[in-house]
């Protein structure tokens, strides 16, 4: 697909938002300058009765998006996806109509275009965990990602219910979801499990103890917060 035909094919996707979301020539674009050749795997299924529920969700996404790259310096000139990433990357955000969650699709894809994280980038285990994610993980994200998760401790921070701002039953809910999407493991055999030297330090070095077990905080919950905190 050229960039014509990506930028016409845009345009059909922001003029089926409605009233939802602007139909401007700018989003038609950036959508186009984004996705590319991916956005022509996704524009053609005007016969799915979800179609506008999907394309609004694109394009709000992609407003954000353009919003969290001005607050980086950034403009979408940067945006390098390839279509590997872009297409899997752009079924997931479709069928997302959360507005925090939303947001942290538009904080990732930007993260990935700034040529300061290098080493950060759409890869398919972050852009799985987002799509898994329920709006109510990210008030538990939001809580642990004021922790400094990078910072080797040698003893652990240790958490409890009473420290989130939501009952222990969601706790437990969010947190089985983050074990199962590899951010955290769990014990719950009366036991953490863990020794180390007395003077071993780590970072990621976080426990939540709840009825139901003691959840550690893993590295790949560092790496997502990497990819979906601006700056």
């Amino acid at each position: 697909m050229t960039g014509d035909e990506a930028f016409k094919a845009a345009t059909e996707i922001a003029k089926t938002t409605g009233k939802a979301i602007d139909a401007s020539e700018k989003a038609s674009r950036y959508l186009a300058d984004i996705f590319g050749e991916a956005i022509n795997a996704l524009a053609g299924a005007v016969a799915d009765t979800a179609i506008g529920f999907k394309i609004r969700n694109r394009a709000s996404v992609a407003i954000k998006t353009e919003r969290h790259l001005q607050a980086l310096g950034l403009d979408r000139s940067f945006l390098k996806i390839e279509e590997r990433a872009a297409v899997p990357l752009i079924e997931a955000l479709s069928v997302e109509s959360d507005d925090g969650l939303q947001d942290i699709w538009a904080s990732y894809i930007a993260n990935a275009a700034d040529p300061q994280n290098s080493t950060i980038g759409v890869t398919a285990v972050i852009t799985n965990a987002i799509s898994k994610l329920e709006p109510e993980d990210k008030e538990v994200l939001d809580q642990l990602f004021e922790i400094d998760l990078a910072e080797p401790r040698q003893e652990s921070i240790k958490l409890k219910p009473s420290d989130f701002n939501m009952t222990e039953e969601a706790l437990n809910f969010s947190l089985a979801r983050f074990v199962a999407l590899g951010l955290f493991s769990c014990d719950n055999s009366g036991s953490v499990g863990f020794a180390a030297a007395d003077s071993h330090k780590m970072p990621c070095n976080v426990e939540i103890y709840t009825s139901i077990g003691w959840f550690r905080a893993l590295p790949l919950l560092l790496m997502f917060k990497q990819s979906i905190m601006r700056g």
